[in-house]
């Protein structure tokens, strides 16, 4: 079983329970597709992945690219908190951030499979949505992970079955709950779930959570009447 997540934003908290539930719905091999870092000023999710070692295959996300390169913009830069980011990290974290590949393709159990941050077309920077219109991508693989919007769905489209995993930290639908996917290569089967992040910062240092900009905090309190992904019983397990 793989288990897929994205966009924790430096929500150690919920990161820690995306990856707990996983391993008890039976995941042993794990896709990060992106945005460790970003909004929450910390980089503790980068310590955890590279913990994790080769059980783990990281894909760049646009916060990681902007915070390597220096380009951030400067209005964006309260909510982003990158140049907080950027004095946190160690040389170890940047070194392991700069070997994170834009996208990654491989054949699993005869199935192939893409996975990118953004879309098939841009695989750091575009959005792709719930309603978004799939007929511009032109892929060969039979399975497409994708995160970036924070907006979780499964769709097929041809051929194809793309999948959007959401964000496991910092959710843009209902931000009570994060989100994740299962991938059983055997059977094909894919399944997003969605799990409780109430109170997931509360582990934070207090410079970490008053550096947190308004914008961000207000994301936590957004609420859907429809909530794409099965819902877990189990409460988050912070640790």
């Amino acid at each position: 079983m793989i288990g897929i997540l994205s966009d924790a934003h430096g929500n150690i908290g919920a990161f820690r329970s995306a990856i707990i539930h996983l391993k008890r719905l039976g995941a042993d091999q794990f896709f990060f597709l992106g945005d460790a870092i970003g909004y929450i000023p910390t980089t503790e999710v980068l310590q955890e992945l590279m913990a994790m070692g080769s059980t783990v295959k990281c894909i760049q996300g646009n916060h990681e690219l902007m915070v390597l390169s220096g380009h951030t913009n400067p209005q964006r830069e309260p909510a982003y908190q990158h140049q907080h980011i950027r004095s946190q990290l160690t040389v170890e974290q940047r070194d392991f951030l700069n070997t994170w590949p834009t996208h990654w393709r491989e054949s699993i159990a005869e199935s192939k499979v893409l996975f990118v941050h953004g879309s098939p077309n841009d695989f750091t920077n575009e959005y792709v949505y719930p309603n978004s219109d799939l007929s511009k991508f032109h892929v060969s693989e039979d399975f497409v992970f994708m995160g970036h919007s924070h907006y979780p769905f499964i769709r097929e489209y041809n051929d194809s079955t793309f999948i959007n995993v959401g964000s496991c930290g910092l959710p843009r639908d209902d931000g009570r709950y994060g989100s994740f996917s299962t991938f059983n290569p055997h059977n094909k089967q894919v399944i997003l779930y969605r799990y409780s992040i109430d109170g997931s910062l509360a582990s934070l240092s207090e410079d970490a959570t008053n550096r947190i900009h308004p914008s961000v905090n207000k994301l936590f309190a957004r609420r859907s009447d429809f909530l794409i992904g099965k819902v877990l019983c189990t409460k988050e397990a912070n640790s």
